[in-house]
């Protein structure tokens, strides 16, 4: 079947998407999106979501059902670290397409089995309305429930970093951690961030960002040309 006209195939680069690919949805995210506003319930009451995340650093994240297994470490997981992200100005909130009443129940059973309080919303999204407006639903992976999303939210409500995992493999809340404090030192020194950088690791002038005059000024001697393209700030050279 023909889906691009003579001209567009002549052209160098082109793309074919088959028309069963081609989804539409109320929202498709993209970094740099202001995020939806919703209301659902949780199990810290109803929630106008924009109300509760505005002015916050917001971890959001999916799992597709209660009482089941991978979705019970993750919930697990991130109960046992969420001392970390408050301290880092983390506020952390799930949405599943369970009831109300079940997210409730599988919560204390999670809290029972692993002695811990789950001391963040759970929210609920029984039908699926929020999850398929935003596309959490992927009907090849599981047309019943979300895939394992997470949207790092800055505090003026703009998306900056999100993540798929499916529904079989469980996500790493320290690397959650790590990326929003990594977004956050970008933040605070216009600065890029290496791989596998961890915090207080040094961080690297952006290619475009100034010349050796200019990072002398800024960091005196506390930085290394590696070449043209890669230069080192050290750590303590910057706040």
């Amino acid at each position: 079947m023909k889906y691009w006209s003579a001209s567009a195939r002549a052209a160098e680069n082109w793309v074919e998407v088959p028309r069963g690919y081609r989804k539409v949805h109320a929202w498709t995210p993209q970094i740099g999106d202001i995020f939806p506003n919703f209301n659902v319930q949780s199990t810290q009451g109803a929630i106008s979501f924009h109300n509760w995340a505005e002015g916050e650093w917001i971890y959001l994240f999916s799992h597709p059902s209660a009482f089941t297994p991978i979705c019970t470490t993750e919930l697990a997981s991130m109960a046992m670290m969420l001392r970390d992200f408050e301290d880092a100005g983390i506020s952390v909130a799930a949405l599943s397409m369970s009831g109300q009443a079940e997210t409730a129940r599988w919560v204390a059973d999670v809290e029972d089995t692993f002695g811990l309080d789950v001391d963040f919303p759970v929210m609920s999204d029984p039908g699926g309305r929020v999850s398929r407006e935003m596309g959490l639903i992927h009907p090849k992976e599981n047309a019943g429930c979300t895939i394992r999303k997470s949207f790092i939210i800055d505090p003026s409500l703009k998306l900056r970093m999100m993540f798929d995992y499916p529904a079989l493999v469980g996500r790493s809340s320290e690397e959650a951690l790590r990326a929003i404090l990594a977004l956050q030192a970008t933040d605070r020194t216009s600065l890029g961030v290496p791989a596998d950088w961890q915090p207080d690791d040094d961080l690297l002038a952006r290619a475009s960002d100034c010349g050796d005059a200019d990072l002398d000024v800024r960091y005196g001697s506390k930085w290394t040309r590696m070449c043209d393209y890669l230069k080192v700030v050290h750590a303590g050279a910057v706040n």
